[in-house]
Order: C-alpha cells, then structure tokens, then sequence
C-alpha cells in the first residue's frame, strides 16, 4: 500500500511535466518561419484587403487609385470580367502577403497555397521577432508593403481605418502581460516538479508537501490567469477589427489551437494542485487520527 501510495506521487509530476512541455510549444510557436503556424494567437485575412472599395470605385466617382490606373469606367464587358479576375487577388495588386499572423514572441506572414479563403495549408514567407520595443505595427507592415507595390499605393489609398492598429496596441500591452505570465508559470511548474520528485524519494512530509503546494498553486493561478487575459484580449481586439475593418475586407480570426493548448496546460496544473492538496489534507487526516489514539 505505501508503494502504491508513493507512485502516485508521479501522477502531479506527470501533469507539470505536460504543463511545461505545452507552455514552452505555446511560448515558441511561430519561432521559426512555419512552425506551429497553425497556433498563432490571431490572424489576418488581407487576400481580398481593398476589394469592396476597387470594386465600388466606379460609384464613387474613380476615388480609389487603382480603379483609376486600371481605369475601370472605360473598360467592356469582356476587360470588366479581367478586371474582377485581378481583383480577386488583392494580395497580389497591393504587393501585401496574403495573411498576417502574431504569436507570443512573433509575428509571421505568408501565402494561401490553395483557396484564398482558406487556412487549412499556410506558406510562411517570412517572421519577425516580437519585444516591448519591437511590437506587432500591423500598419506600418502594410504601408510599407504596400508603397513598394507595384501600384506605389498607401493605407490612405484604401480608407484605412486608424482605430485598427489602436486595437493592436491594447493587444500587444495584452500579449506582453501574456509572455511574463506564461514564463512565471512555467518557472513554478518546474519547481513543482523538483518538489515532487523529492516526495517520491523521502514520503509524505508537511514541509515537503507545502513546498508542492506553493508552486503549483501559484502555477495554477498565473496560468489560468494569463488564459483569462490573452482569451479576453484576442475575442475583444478580432471583434473590434473585424468592424472596423469590414468596408475594407479586412478579416481577422482567432486561432483556435492556440487556446486549446493554452488552456489544456492550465487544466493541468490545477489537477496537479488538486492533488497535492488532497495529499496533505489525507496527512493532516491521518495525523489527527494518530493523536486521537494515542
């Protein structure tokens, strides 16, 4: 019974060690150009960005440059059907990737392999690496790109909306609080796990059981903490982009695997508090018992 008991004790190791290892997949996703891609935190849909305002232009008087270069009023049937082909493509007559996507510490770009509307096969062209004095700047990336287009076009040529990159700002404050929880919590985990390994070895004693519970329940709560933020953070700044950015077809979605594993971490941790907390209220239990009958 007491070697059952004591391999047990591997149950909450078992569980840091899958806290740890899923944080450090979440903290380096997108670290190198392709990988984990399909975990960024949110993603930017810019195939189709512009596409309502060049395709509206002749209703509005040819404001749109593009609508003008292409000189879409003079066009007939046959080129107006050309000129919806190449609008199709946005991406490409802007000079921009097709999406855009931000992770914990970067921020990567790339093409749609297939279907333009579809994110089931992602080309990462290229990545940056994100820091409190490098943040996501979704706007000067697309001015950028955008004036060395073929087109030589700005964000103003396309109505670009200033509350967007706002949006962004209060999510990269967001995804710094993120970062710092994340690294608190994993730190704890690990320090969780070196206590339990020593209760494994010398048994079920107070001192050592507190020295389980501490970290893992601070563990516990930064982790699911930084879930909270990060959840909330990203489900406000998508809402709010995706309204602003609608006349512009500008798309934006959170990602989901990103959570999934974020909050599977967090789960796992708590049971593994849960269990350490079980184990000294079973001691405290036996303890009581003890001097009941003595």
């Amino acid at each position: 019974m007491a070697l059952i008991q004591r391999f047990l004790v591997l149950i909450p190791l078992f569980f840091s060690f899958i806290t740890i290892v899923l944080i450090n997949l979440v903290l380096f996703a997108g670290n190198q150009q392709g990988f984990m891609e399909d975990y960024a935190i949110i993603r930017f849909n810019t195939s189709v960005l512009g596409q309502t305002i060049v395709r509206n232009s002749d209703s509005d008087n040819n404001k749109s440059i593009v609508g003008k270069n292409l000189a879409r009023d003079s066009l007939d049937d046959s080129l107006d059907d050309l000129f919806n082909d190449l609008t199709a493509n946005m991406a490409a007559l802007l000079g921009i990737s097709d999406w855009y996507s931000i992770h914990i510490t970067n921020a990567c770009q790339g093409e749609f392999v297939h279907n333009a509307t579809s994110y089931g096969s992602l080309n990462t062209t290229s990545c940056t690496h994100l820091s409190r004095s490098n943040q996501f700047n979704f706007t000067r990336i697309l001015n950028q790109e955008m004036t060395a287009g073929p087109f030589g076009l700005g964000l103003a040529d396309i109505n670009w909306p200033d509350a967007i990159q706002d949006k962004i700002n209060n999510f990269n404050n967001a995804l710094l609080a993120f970062y710092i929880f994340f690294i608190i919590g994993v730190s704890s985990s690990g320090v969780s796990m070196l206590a339990g390994v020593l209760v494994f070895f010398f048994g079920d004693k107070r001192i050592m059981l507190f020295a389980n519970i501490i970290p893992t329940t601070l563990a516990a709560i930064i982790i699911t903490l930084g879930c909270i933020i990060i959840t909330a953070a990203s489900s406000i700044a998508v809402n709010a982009i995706n309204k602003a950015g609608a006349k512009i077809t500008l798309v934006a979605d959170k990602g989901v695997n990103f959570y999934i594993i974020s909050w599977t971490a967090a789960v796992f941790i708590i049971l593994s508090t849960l269990f350490w907390i079980t184990r000294l209220a079973i001691l405290r239990k036996k303890e009581k018992e003890g001097y009941k009958n003595f």
